[in-house]
């Protein structure tokens, strides 16, 4: 491949606006034409107070596990508003989901102490348990989406970890008209693959389309960032034609460019 290798295929990027312009950049220096339409936005949780008291008393915390760059984000605003630096956060350990969490951090001059192999909730909490297998009774404080999958912090909890979950935002579908578009541009056959880049872009994207998701989504090229996304689509139906390995947006685009060069 040549590195144009999606020249004027036209790729669908559901990811909130302000992540999808950094996924836009990658698929046009391919030669692709990235097709932005954020179906979800990314907003305060409806209760800010947990986390500006979990982040006022950090020195309790061995670690802060962060599962996404949403969280990082979100956090560094929180601290923001109690005029405190993102800095404040060096006074503990960090652990990190994967390479788009750490460079998340590395944009405010932190460094994860841990980064998961496996960039999967499972992986956070093996990297985790290891981490402090000599340690009793450590104390992990996870900001993340008010929404999110339940197997790190019950692995954590089982291991006989103290985890507090605590969420830092949450994550709203976008209008009506915005899901129109996307219906209209997908029947028309004018998208020539859809990136799943995490579990609540395929549901977000079904409750966008409704019953007709599986149909639509069977007349392009379906391709999620990882495993947990995978098995979300195919609960709901949609084929997945290939899958990230390792789960991140420049692997994803690279394995999209391999299935189009067969």
């Amino acid at each position: 491949m040549n590195g144009r290798g999606l020249l004027g295929k036209r790729v669908l990027v559901l990811r909130p606006r302000h992540q999808a312009e950094a996924t836009a950049q990658l698929l046009r220096a391919r030669g692709a034409e990235p097709v932005v339409m954020p179906l979800l936005e990314i907003a305060p949780p409806p209760d800010p107070e947990p986390l500006a008291r979990a982040l006022a008393n950090l020195a309790r915390y061995d670690l802060v596990a962060f599962t996404s760059a949403n969280a990082v984000h979100a956090v560094v605003q929180a601290l923001a508003a109690r005029a405190k630096p993102p800095t404040a956060l060096a006074s503990t350990k960090l652990a990190s989901i994967g390479p788009g969490t750490s460079s998340a951090l590395t944009e405010y001059g932190l460094s994860p102490s841990l980064v998961a192999k496996d960039h999967v909730g499972e992986g956070m909490a093996e990297a985790i348990l290891s981490a402090f297998a000599a340690q009793a009774r450590p104390r992990v404080l996870l900001p993340r989406a008010l929404q999110a999958r339940e197997e790190l912090p019950n692995l954590l909890s089982q291991a006989g970890i103290e985890i507090d979950v605590v969420p830092a935002y949450e994550t709203r579908p976008l209008g009506a008209e915005q899901a129109q578009a996307l219906r209209t541009e997908l029947a028309a056959g004018r998208i020539d693959a859809v990136l799943i880049t995490s579990s609540s872009t395929v549901s977000s994207l079904n409750e966008a389309l409704g019953p007709s998701t599986p149909a639509l989504l069977a007349q392009t090229v379906v391709a999620t960032i990882g495993p947990i996304a995978t098995r979300t689509a195919v609960s709901m139906g949609v084929r997945v034609d290939l899958s990230a390995n390792p789960s991140t947006i420049p692997a994803l685009i690279e394995a999209v460019e391999r299935y189009f060069h067969g």
